[in-house]
This record gives structure tokens, sequence and C-alpha cells, in this order.
């Protein structure tokens, strides 16, 4: 139980994701704290660090967690950040509780280990319910991602999104308050369902809310939700995840003006994987410019990348494809331009001479 000099009457609750999967005997790596009782002198006296200027949440000085002082959050512009935040002690438990999301996120624990849960959560846990709190949550745009996600995090288990919830979020994106949203944070919450036991419920319900298009750069449909899943079979990264699904939605156009910022190298290989699909390299010249389109030369880990996720959602990269590929690659990846500047060729004479080695290799293996 952490203890405040400066404030002996402060209690200290663990909160949120760790009493929700404490509960349900869920793996967790983080554990959240709010502070009742107590002001930002209280903690920076007793050497936590506190993140931002402006918002209550404080690092441990030893173990790095998150204790957030008690608050209440008043809604004063649109998005993520429209929010004005008031946090001192006079803040109670239930009222910070009543700020969240969802009601299996609105319980705490006492040091004791007394669950203390104004909304339902552990009813809501039993019924295998994600559930707002309360009519504010629909101030909070981001909260339809989150949702989301919990629903691919605990779909496996039952889990599903109660109807009036469902209700909100369609008014949410009604309302045009997803384009608010940082791209960068849609991307993160995106990236996070990705990573789930069941990523495909993440896209599923976003499509069901008519916001794929309005989240994505591209519309969600059934043949790329089946290609998510294809990958996240061989796979656990969301790195391979994007490229399944955003490669095979691709087919049905690309939104304009999407609500998402993905980083380069997932766009990047994305883009790899979709000019490939169906079109396996069947000669030398198809499969050096095969490994020269993924820069296999540079990067070797890009052409494994594009191989795992083509050789899920493709039919046509079977195993005996992906095995010439590969050792084709294998054939030439050792072909440098040191040996030819040693024969005293120059400049564009290299890049010509190791083109020609490459192709001799290839065809040797391809004439087979």
């Amino acid at each position: 139980m952490t203890t405040f000099d400066s404030a002996p009457t402060a209690r200290v609750y663990k909160v949120g994701g760790a009493v929700r999967d404490s509960l349900l005997n869920y793996p967790h790596s983080e554990t959240d704290w709010v502070v009742v009782g107590a002001t930002p002198e209280t903690l920076v006296s007793s050497g936590f660090k506190q993140v931002g200027a402006d918002f209550p949440v404080f690092l441990h000085p030893l173990t790095g967690e998150e204790f957030a002082l008690a608050r209440t959050e008043r809604k004063s512009g649109r998005g993520y950040h429209g929010f004005a935040v008031h946090a001192d002690p006079s803040v109670t438990l239930e009222e910070d509780l009543l700020r969240r999301d969802l009601t299996i996120n609105a319980m705490a624990m006492d040091d004791n280990g007394e669950i203390i849960d104004p909304h339902g959560g552990q009813r809501d846990l039993d019924a295998k319910v994600l559930r707002h709190v309360s009519a504010n949550f629909s101030e909070d745009p981001l909260r339809v991602l989150r949702t989301c996600r919990f629903a691919a995090r605990y779909h496996h288990l039952g889990f599903t999104v109660a109807k009036e919830t469902m209700a909100l979020m369609r008014d949410i994106v009604a309302r045009g308050e997803l384009p608010t949203l940082a791209p960068d944070r849609v991307w993160r919450e995106t990236e996070k369902a990705l990573a789930e036991k069941s990523p495909r419920i993440y896209f599923a319900i976003i499509r069901s809310l008519n916001a794929d298009s309005v989240i994505f750069p591209f519309t969600v449909s059934e043949c790329s939700l089946d290609a998510l899943d294809l990958v996240a079979i061989n796979s656990p990264s969301s790195f391979h995840r994007w490229a399944g699904i955003a490669s095979s939605a691709m087919e049905n156009g690309q939104a304009t003006t999407p609500s998402i910022k993905v980083p380069k190298r997932y766009g990047q290989l994305c883009e790899r994987v979709h000019a490939c699909r169906g079109k396996p390299p069947k000669s030398a010249e198809a499969a050096l410019a095969f490994l020269e389109h993924f820069d296999a030369f540079r990067q070797g880990s890009q052409l494994t990348d594009g191989l795992l996720v083509l050789g899920a959602i493709d039919e046509s990269f079977d195993e005996p494809q992906i095995s010439r590929i590969e050792q084709g690659y294998q054939l030439v990846a050792g072909i440098s331009g040191e040996q030819f500047a040693n024969r005293g060729l120059k400049g564009p004479e290299i890049k010509t001479a190791m083109s020609a080695e490459r192709m001799r290799q290839l065809n040797a293996l391809y004439s087979r």
C-alpha cells in the first residue's frame, strides 16, 4: 500500500484493466492506480514524476506504474482531447469511476482485495457483456474504437457488445465525431486490436457501424476479413495482419481522407503484397523483378514478411512456389558489387554485371 506523509488520509486503489483481468483470470502486464484525497504536490513530494503539464497522472519512482489523481471530466470541445479535467482531493472514487468507458473497466480494488463496483462491472463480466458506464460514453469518440478492441480481445471468451452501447456508437459515427480523432491515436488502437486474439471482430464491428471507410484507407469486406483470419493463424504480428487485411481490402478502392495514420513500413508491405497477388514468378526475369520489388537485396526481412502474408492469403503462392522464390534468393543474395569492382568494373558497369550474374543463377533454377 502506497502512503503519503503529506496526505495521510489519501487512499490508493488498483483500477481498470488490472482489476478486470484479475477477475477474469486473464493475463495482463500493466497495473494502474488511482489516488483519492491527494494533490499533485502530494505525489511530487513523494518522488513521483508527473506525466504532462496539465494531466494528473504520475509515474511511481520505483515501479514506473501510473498513479492518477481521482478526477472528473467535462466535455469542452470535439474529439479525444476536448475535455476539461477537474482533479482535487474532494473528488471521490465513485466519481472517478463514473467517467470511465465500460462497466468492466469501472471497478477498483483496495489494499485488502475488496472490489468497489458501483456500476455493475462484475455483473457484466459474468454476463460477458461490454456495456457503457453512462451516457457520457458519447462524449469521447475514441471509446468507439476501444470498445471494438475489447470485443476483439474477449470474443473468444464469449463477450459481445450490449445493444444500447452499439446504439451509442452508431450515434457517435453518425454525428461525424470519428474524424476529429488524432490519426496516430486511431492507429494505436488499431495496432493493439490487430494483436488481439480475434482481430477480425474489431474490423467487423467498425464495418457494421459504417465507419470503416471513415477510419481506414479502404472499406472492409468479407474477403478482407477472411484474409486477416488467414494471416492471424500464421502470425501474431500486427505488421503481418495489417498487410493481410489491407492488401485484400484495397481491391474495393481507397478512401480519400482516412482518420488513421499508418506507419510507412506497414503501408509499404501492404502495397508490395497487393501488387504481387496472383502473380507468383514463373521465370528468372519475373523472379528477379519480384526480389527487387520487395527490396530483398537491401532488406531481406521484407521478402520474408511478404512471403508469409502472400502464402497465407493467396493460393497461387503455394509451398512449392514460395520454396523456389526462397531458393532463388539464397542463390543470388551473396552476389555483391565488390567482386565486380575487384575485376576493374566501375559505376553502372557494376550494377549491370550484378544483374547479369543474378539472372544467370536464377535461369539455372527456373529452367529446371
